[in-house]
């Protein structure tokens, strides 16, 4: 760092997105400091880690293209390093035909992305070790540009790249960010007592990016604790196993959703193959002394662990553990279930909201936020990567305006309802999207929470449909509300919804 110097950009956080946005910074000549602990030096953080999923399927458009555009650049970005981070070993997406199946399948057909479909004895034909459950109904596999990746060893090439291109480097923990009276220039604040000072400031902090006081206004985000088991197996397992692709397995409750990698050898130099059980086991966390407390406690939930040992012993009914390590992190999930990469003010922009998705898709990440804070127009030129997707939301956009919209929903129309149970029905949606952001691409289960929140508030049950493209009879009273492609209807209580 030069002592005195006002750089052109600071970006706060040396995890994922923050060293690919400073590398692409760097890379169009802007001058630029990364400021953020690495790991050791006294940091938490989701990036201290061998494994992770790689894919373009996805039941989010705006995921599988992201995570498109940053696997194209995987090859280039460890022969520019030389740091091996990927092994591409496939997808395998098994389990019920559930909405995560079906969104996912119709994804994969908009974006023509290459995946082979197979019934359940295919399943254990091509996978004899494989202890496939008897719920299964069908796989969805993809081959090429899916399997693991390690966020430890990529976080590593990315900072190599961005020094290597001029980006300079603060190795401790930023504790606030404070701006002129001017809204001008910005300090950046360590715990070392150091003091960095900045015109523009982006902010990629992982989960401490809404716990600690560096940006200039709240933004809307739910953090949860995230778990995984490591499970020991012998080389020789490790060997057998060789040809195992990443899988996400869909169960018919949430308890019953897993995802899991193959054997990958650690710094340990133990084999290790991780599970992880689904997001039934997530504990919220409300501040930063939550998240401390759940990073350094060691342990896992025991109904996590049960779960978790079960699971792996049903689907590896012939591997013999040897022991197993438990994994904690940190999830920050946005209601919107997009990342944020956006601007709260002039110079001052956000990049965060992985929802547990980003390691695969952080080097397009970090170039969209360095093209929000480097170019003009504040945004880059791919069509399909839409500003409008990322956008940050903060608390006062949750509240009903006089357009009967907030910034998870809107009212499309309604009929014989008095205005405020329109309202009503808007708030409570938009709370519920904030609580629970899954819920967006659960309709059963949506319906399910609406109806018996505005049973509660208005003492009796309405009927509630989720779904594109539903019609009733007019002149039954209804509120119709959409979040984005999702219909959200609402037929007043006593009345049923009734299809042509």
């Amino acid at each position: 760092m030069r002592t005195g110097h006002v750089y052109k950009h600071c970006v706060v956080g040396h995890g994922l997105t923050g060293t690919a946005a400073c590398k692409y910074l760097a890379q169009n000549g802007e001058d630029v400091v990364l400021v953020g602990p690495s790991e050791g030096n006294g940091a938490h953080g989701a990036c201290y880690d061998e494994g992770r999923i790689y894919r373009i399927l996805d039941p989010h458009q705006s995921w599988s293209t992201l995570a498109e555009r940053s696997i194209s650049r995987y090859e280039s970005i460890a022969a520019e390093s030389k740091i091996d981070f990927f092994q591409e070993s496939g997808l395998l997406i098994f389990g019920t035909e559930d909405d995560f199946m079906k969104q996912t399948r119709e994804v994969a057909a908009k974006m023509g992305t290459k995946l082979q479909v197979l019934n359940p004895a295919e399943i254990s034909e091509k996978y004899p070790w494989l202890g496939v459950p008897s719920c299964t109904k069908l796989g969805l596999l993809q081959t090429k540009n899916a399997g693991h990746m390690s966020p430890r060893k990529l976080t590593a090439a990315q900072l190599q790249l961005a020094t290597l291109s001029g980006t300079s480097y603060v190795d401790t923990a930023v504790e606030q960010i404070t701006q002129s009276a001017e809204g001008g220039q910005l300090t950046i604040s360590t715990e070392n007592g150091m003091e960095v000072h900045a015109e523009n400031v982006l902010v990629a902090a992982g989960c401490f990016t809404s716990l600690l006081p560096i940006l200039p206004e709240k933004i809307v985000v739910t953090l949860t604790g995230a778990q995984a088991m490591l499970v020991e197996v012998s080389a020789e397992t490790a060997k057998s196993l060789s040809h195992m692709p990443s899988m996400i397995y869909e169960g018919e409750t949430e308890e019953d959703c897993y995802y899991l990698l193959p054997p990958i050898l650690y710094p340990s130099g133990k084999w290790l193959i991780k599970i992880g059980p689904s997001t039934a086991f997530a504990p919220v966390l409300k501040t930063k002394a939550d998240v401390d407390t759940w990073f350094s406690s060691g342990k896992l939930q025991p109904e996590f662990e049960t779960k978790a040992q079960e699971t792996f012993h049903s689907l590896f009914p012939q591997v013999d553990v040897v022991g197993c390590i438990p994994l904690l992190c940190v999830t920050d999930q946005t209601p919107t279930q997009n990342a944020y990469i956006d601007r709260l003010s002039a110079n001052w922009g956000v990049c965060t909201g992985g929802n547990g998705w980003a390691a695969k898709s952080s080097d397009e990440i970090g170039l969209l936020a360095a093209q929000m804070m480097s170019l003009p127009t504040h945004w880059g030129p791919d069509p399909d990567l839409p500003q409008s997707w990322f956008k940050a939301v903060i608390p006062r956009a949750l509240l009903p305006t006089s357009r009967l919209d907030t910034a998870l929903a809107q009212v499309q129309c309604c009929e014989h309802v008095m205005l405020g149970s329109a309202i009503e029905a808007l708030a409570t949606l938009t709370q519920l999207l904030v609580m629970i952001p899954g819920l967006r691409g659960q309709p059963r289960k949506l319906s399910h929470h609406m109806q018996m929140h505005l049973a509660n508030l208005w003492g009796s049950r309405p009927s509630v449909v989720c779904a594109s493209g539903a019609s009733w009879t007019p002149g039954h009273p209804y509120i119709s509300l959409q979040a984005d492609s999702l219909n959200v209807i609402v037929v007043m209580p006593e009345l049923q919804l009734q299809p042509e």
